[in-house]
């Protein structure tokens, strides 16, 4: 943190004042001096605003003479303005801007911010150690605001346009697909309170937030086929408590048929549910995802024989309970669903989402792409001997 040592008095009884900082950009120790201890501060303040970094709070200095609001005045403008997220979404991105933005861009004037400033921004985030899919996520942020900023005028073009992101390293999401083995064996040491909800999240891949939230009305178990709707999900506020809203997306609201495996299992909670919702912890209070995991999950998989999740270095084999929405897509996709229809009955925006976590699932399909080439490859062969033969 930037400091000031008073010094002095000279030999005319004045004093100087001396901000001293080690500066972010160059590694090395830095002094100023200044005749006015107010002008002192203010650069200290500058200062410690921008990370230390004397080329930031310089282009900071020089933004005060342009009109405007600063990049995180405009974030929260922003951010206020969109009508498709909730309050826990919005409180996490008013955290990203204090967290990301605060001590790089967020003092400057949206005005005054060219393609220069979001390089050196995204490197000050490589600096914290964040991966490149979370440098990605705030880029987004920032770039939907400067669109923000180009429709309200306050400049002319989008300035993150262009920029190179960081590649990821990651090759996928840990997932922990479930055998049905396993399954058989996890149910069969789970308090049996807790098992229709269980087998109702293995046979529809729904989220636990989803599942949770359903009400005897969603389901109409005497149907030719049988099925359940999702119109509603349990979501966090701003204050980290919950709330119910609508599902994660719009595609989210959807209607999920149901095996008749799972209809049994789930009939006598669903039918004696009244109008509360159909899956509660034993004493009726709303199942969340820590008490359910403490209460019935572990449990389960302790004696069924899993090692227990210890540390980063020893994370044993436990599954969470959100991996029983990929081993129900593996199920799914192993019994012959198509990938299209299986993103629809999992609520995904995009099919690209389905298809870029559980494509590697589908050893079929890559047998049926390699014998179309094959056999577009003989037709291929076939056109050039008959032009042989011509010629």
């Amino acid at each position: 943190m930037a400091s000031i040592q008073k010094r002095g008095p000279r030999k005319d009884g004045t004093y100087s004042y001396q901000v001293q900082w080690r500066d972010r950009d160059t590694k090395q120790p830095e002094r100023w001096t200044f005749d006015d201890e107010s002008e002192a501060e203010s650069w200290k303040r500058l200062l410690n605003a921008n990370g230390q970094s004397l080329r930031q709070a310089e282009k900071v200095a020089d933004d005060g003479k342009r009109t405007g609001p600063t990049v995180a005045e405009l974030m929260a403008i922003h951010i206020s303005e969109l009508t498709d997220v909730g309050p826990y979404q919005s409180g996490r991105y008013e955290a990203d801007i204090r967290n990301h933005f605060s001590e790089q861009l967020g003092s400057r004037k949206v005005v005054a911010v060219e393609y220069e400033d979001i390089v050196t921004w995204i490197k000050y985030m490589q600096g914290k150690g964040l991966s490149a899919k979370s440098i990605a996520n705030q880029h987004g942020l920032l770039s939907a605001t400067m669109t923000t900023a180009v429709r309200k005028r306050l400049r002319p073009d989008n300035p993150c346009k262009g920029v190179k992101l960081p590649k990821s390293t990651a090759t996928e999401e840990v997932m922990r697909f479930i055998t049905q083995d396993e399954w058989r064996r996890i149910i069969g040491n789970m308090d049996p309170h807790f098992v229709p909800f269980f087998q109702l999240l293995i046979g529809t891949g729904l989220r636990f937030g989803e599942a949770t939230a359903l009400k005897a009305s969603d389901f109409d178990l005497d149907a030719a086929t049988p099925t359940v709707r999702v119109i509603r999900a349990w979501k966090y506020d701003k204050k980290g408590g919950y709330y119910i809203g609508p599902p994660k997306t719009k595609k989210s609201k959807r209607t999920v048929s149901l095996a008749p495996s799972t209809v049994a299992a789930i009939r006598e909670k669903v039918e004696g549910a009244g109008k509360g919702y159909v899956f509660t912890l034993k004493r009726g209070g709303v199942m969340r995802s820590n008490s359910t995991f403490n209460r019935a999950w572990r449990p389960a998989l302790l004696a069924a024989g899993y090692k227990p999740w210890m540390s980063v270095k020893d994370p044993g084999n436990m599954p969470r309970i959100h991996d029983t929405r990929h081993s129900h897509a593996s199920w799914m996709l192993q019994a012959g669903m198509e990938i299209f229809a299986l993103s629809r009955r999992l609520g995904h925006e995009s099919i690209t989402t389905t298809s870029d976590r559980y494509s590697h699932l589908m050893p079929q399909a890559h047998f049926t792409g390699a014998a179309v080439a094959e056999r577009a490859l003989e037709s291929l062969d076939a056109m050039d001997a008959a032009g042989e033969l011509a010629s």
